[in-house]
């Protein structure tokens, strides 16, 4: 079965519930510094603070429409449709009184070079040390499928900027009542907005959002809207990758294409003088992405991505043929030579045919969940995400809210879990730095060269360059294995009653979560109550449950019995059950339990 990728990327997917609406903790990301701080612990353990989804005392739902902008009222004639009452977000604080900020920390002043002898004794510190070469993580292509969020303009030919400044370069022109969907809004009444080929950004009163939106697209039919022309080629939109998320479907059904001879170049444009990517051997597999009768075709072959000229490949019935007599695993795939990240060409198309990993969802997930916290206090001693941690008070508080309890202090974290040399950190993997043997800092990666982290007292959260000279290694906590599909159809079927796991069913384990529970009437679910989950499928009390962070249809076991994640919940690290009625949901409470994926 094919299964939607669900949205949970940015702030707004990040909301707890309707009952308790996010707070806006996102902030203004400070700027890059390689300087390190020492973390100095009080002489009491400080007490992690809880971060819940739901709390004991309140109605369970889960929250249908968790992006909706204020809608603006326009004069509109008889195909715009009506405006509603404004939506509005309660601020709500989840964590305790944060500590006195005004307190001082003893830090030590980092130097700009190591000594000698700190060198030497930081290699002694890694020589003490069991660091393992871990298994190759694939490398994920990047974008992520979100929910959609709709939106409709307003104006006749509103233009779509490269930037957030009508003084900047339209990339795209959309006409009144043309859709759009939400991908990213900001305080300042910026929204970045996708639509057709086109992205970039618009005044959020420049269209119309909300229940209104939806209820319009419904009507009208999504494939009968139009979207934005596109002015500016997508290579050349600097806001084309501006966030990491698209409203399309990204994994796409494979059209195979095969090398005619050796070192076919797979290149950056369609020019033959520019930057070769990656070569394919003779008989090497690529799959055909964009462009497919022209001259120069958009392909991807392992990590690859680029044109390659049409004349150099076997196409269509005999590609096809040949991989079926051949086995597809057999195969040689393009060599690399340049990375991903400098190849500008990666994203000439949003689509692959690469699978999506368990993992690789959550370690995304974990990366966009604290990318909200950029801004915030460091507090010495502190774990709140919102009013202040310190740097392994930070990292700690984002696991935990992913389902892993992790040591409270960095020297501890240091050894717990596998440990691995820097340089092979993935994000969400975590990097340890030592002087004169001790571990004084704890930093998440994040990606190309980057980290996040409580940096300090002056500074707060910020995202920072990897020291790779003066890290001493990494540790390596979330599991990669486990393989899910990622597709626009729920297949599920049937009204079955609840499935018990047996013990070959169990897979990987994700966690111990929160579970709270809904069920489908106005006031878990709103305008949506007694409708289909937000994968289409109808909701079953044993089978359905509600989570962020993966794909719709993956299958979990939870206290020994098999569920199916079929609509949006809460962010990763919650689940929400669903119940046929609103007493039992009720009842449920909140409770903990440990899940697992199931095979």
């Amino acid at each position: 079965m094919k299964w939607k990728l669900i949205h949970k990327a940015a702030a707004l997917a990040l909301a707890f519930s309707l009952v308790i609406p996010s707070t806006a903790m996102a902030a203004p990301q400070t700027e890059k510094n390689t300087e390190r701080t020492t973390e100095v612990k009080p002489q009491t353990e400080p007490v992690t603070e809880p971060v819940t989804g739901h709390p004991v005392e309140t109605e369970y739902i889960t929250e249908p429409d968790s992006a909706v902008l204020t809608e603006i009222p326009v004069e509109t004639d008889s195909e715009e449709p009506a405006e509603t009452d404004t939506e509005t977000e309660e601020e709500t604080e989840s964590e305790t009184q944060k500590k006195d900020e005004e307190s001082t920390e003893p830090q030590m002043e980092p130097a700009t070079e190591m000594t000698q002898e700190e060198i030497e004794g930081n290699l002694a510190l890694i020589e003490q040390q069991h660091l393992e070469e871990p298994k190759e993580i694939e490398k994920p292509f990047g974008i992520t499928t979100v929910d959609k969020v709709y939106a409709l303009s307003r104006r006749k030919n509103l233009e779509i900027y490269e930037e957030k400044s009508v003084k900047s370069r339209p990339v795209g022109e959309l006409e009144r009542n043309g859709l759009c969907f939400i991908l990213e809004e900001d305080e300042k009444g910026w929204v970045y907005i996708e639509s057709g080929e086109v992205r970039g950004f618009v005044k959020s009163k420049s269209l119309l959002t909300g229940k209104k939106a939806k209820s319009y697209v419904k009507r009208k039919k999504e494939k009968n809207l139009s979207t934005a022309d596109c002015l500016i080629s997508p290579m050349k939109n600097k806001a084309w990758t501006y966030t990491k998320t698209t409203a399309q479907k990204t994994v796409v059904k494979k059209v195979y294409a095969i090398s005619k001879m050796d070192g076919v170049c797979i290149q950056e444009r369609k020019k033959e003088n520019s930057n070769v990517i990656g070569v394919l051997p003779e008989g090497g597999l690529c799959y055909v992405l964009a462009d497919q009768d022209e001259k120069w075709i958009y392909v991807e072959s392992g990590y690859v991505r680029g044109f390659v000229q049409r004349k150099n490949l076997i196409k269509g019935k005999k590609a096809v043929e040949l991989v079926k007599m051949n086995k597809e695993e057999n195969y040689e795939f393009a060599r690399e030579l340049i990375p991903m990240e400098e190849n500008s060409s990666l994203y000439y198309t949003l689509t692959t045919v690469r699978e999506i990993t368990a993992s690789s969802a959550l370690r995304n997930s974990m990366v966009d969940f604290a990318k909200q916290f950029l801004g915030n206090s460091y507090v010495w001693g502190g774990t709140s995400l919102t009013n202040g941690a310190d740097c392994s008070g930070f990292v700690q508080s984002i696991y935990s809210e992913f389902g892993y309890s992790i040591p409270r202090v960095a020297e501890d974290q240091a050894r717990f879990g596998m440990q691995i040399p820097v340089g092979e950190a993935a994000p969400g993997d975590l990097i340890f730095y030592a002087r004169n043997g001790y571990v004084y800092h704890v930093v998440m990666y994040i990606g190309d060269g980057q980290d996040i982290e409580a940096h300090s007292s002056a500074r707060g959260i910020i995202t920072n360059s990897v020291s790779y000279d003066s890290a001493v290694w990494a540790v390596r906590i979330i599991e990669d294995d486990v393989i899910l599909d990622d597709g626009s159809e729920n297949e599920s079927g049937g009204q079955g009653d609840t499935q018990l796991a047996r013990e070959q069913d169990y897979g990987q384990h994700l966690g111990n979560f929160t579970l709270t529970a809904y069920c489908s009437c106005p006031v878990c679910c709103g305008v949506w109550s007694g409708g289909p989950t937000a994968s289409g499928a109808m909701p079953v009390q044993g089978r359905t449950v509600a989570m962020g962070g993966i794909p719709f249809g993956t299958r979990l076991i939870i206290n020994g019995e098999v569920y199916t994640v079929e609509d949006r919940g809460t962010p990763y690290g919650h689940v929400d059950i669903y119940m046929n009625n609103h007493e039992e949901a009720r009842v449920f409470g909140r409770q903990q339990a440990d899940v697992y994926l199931a095979n």
